[in-house]
């Protein structure tokens, strides 16, 4: 048997947002400098599992033709809208003009998120597995937020940690309406 596929379309984020004006608590997912195939599918799989509306990535760093991140992501890349843009940092600034909330994830933070007003558009920016958010990311985030775990643990996997967020933000949002 021979299949033959056609890659799927994908919008634009200026597209998506014409497109859902109407839409309220817009929520995307944007990785900075996350690279590992596996972890980026998992975090796919676990953004189109608790609703998140669509994923930022960097054209540079998005593994598109990893075997592994489609295999991590088990069929959901279709599911999910993933934005594939230039620059990060400029993507961030053009939907802050937008109205929404840069919420940064880093363990020096001492905010814990579960703490947050999350209502409106949020943005949920995660950094690289080594080294976290950059300085300049760091710098364009609204807010700078932690997750509390043992501290005998330096941290969580990022797929882990989106997978907590996610969820959470899923239940509250299920909650309020």
């Amino acid at each position: 048997m021979v299949a033959e596929i056609e890659p799927l379309e994908k919008t634009s984020i200026k597209e998506y947002l014409k497109q859902n004006s109407e839409k309220k608590d817009i929520t995307f997912v944007a990785l900075e400098e996350v690279t590992d195939p596996r972890n980026i599918g998992s975090i796919i799989r676990s953004a189109a599992s608790f609703n998140i509306d669509g994923m930022i990535v960097a054209e540079r760093s998005y593994p598109a033709q990893s075997k592994l991140l489609y295999k991590s992501a088990s069929g959901c890349i279709e599911l999910l809208n993933i934005f594939k843009v230039s620059n990060i940092n400029t993507t961030l600034k053009y939907l802050k003009s937008n109205n929404f909330w840069i919420s940064g994830f880093d363990t020096e933070s001492n905010k814990n998120f579960t703490k947050h007003d999350w209502n409106g558009n949020n943005v949920l920016l995660f950094g690289s597995e080594g080294y976290g958010l950059k300085y300049q990311t760091k710098k364009n985030s609204d807010f700078l937020h932690r997750i509390n775990i043992n501290n005998n643990v330096e941290s969580l996997n990022i797929s882990n940690s989106a997978s907590i967020i996610f969820h959470y933000l899923h239940y509250i949002k299920k909650m309020k309406y």
